[in-house]
């Protein structure tokens, strides 16, 4: 059996890519109100209610220019929704006053 080319390697991984983004699509946000109080079910959020409010209070010092060029990571085992997470920081920063090189994210299963 052949190696396979680089096309398709290329190709796999983008396929990969693309079914871990579309399997938390449905992420809008951290799921906080505007006191940074965690819902119980919002946004897409479930559950993680004490990590959520602290990265709610990171996102707004980041917002107010106190946590720039700052790196974040998201360490745990796998299952404990840390793509989640991200993705939710991710989409409270989105807006046009928030520099996207103002943060790294790295979420990362350490064995």
């Amino acid at each position: 059996m052949d190696a396979p080319s680089t096309s398709q390697v290329q190709l796999v991984r983008e396929i990969t890519r693309i079914e871990r983004i579309g399997a938390h699509s449905h992420i809008r946000g951290l799921g906080l109100n505007d006191s940074l109080e965690a819902r119980a079910v919002r946004q897409g959020m479930v559950g993680q209610v004490t990590a959520r409010r602290v990265l709610g209070l990171t996102v707004e010092l980041i917002k107010e220019g106190k946590a720039a060029d700052r790196a974040l990571l998201i360490a745990g085992q796998p299952g404990t929704d840390k793509t989640v997470i991200a993705m939710g920081i991710a989409q409270a920063l989105e807006s046009n006053q928030t520099p996207h090189s103002q943060l790294c994210l790295v979420v990362k299963y350490f064995h």
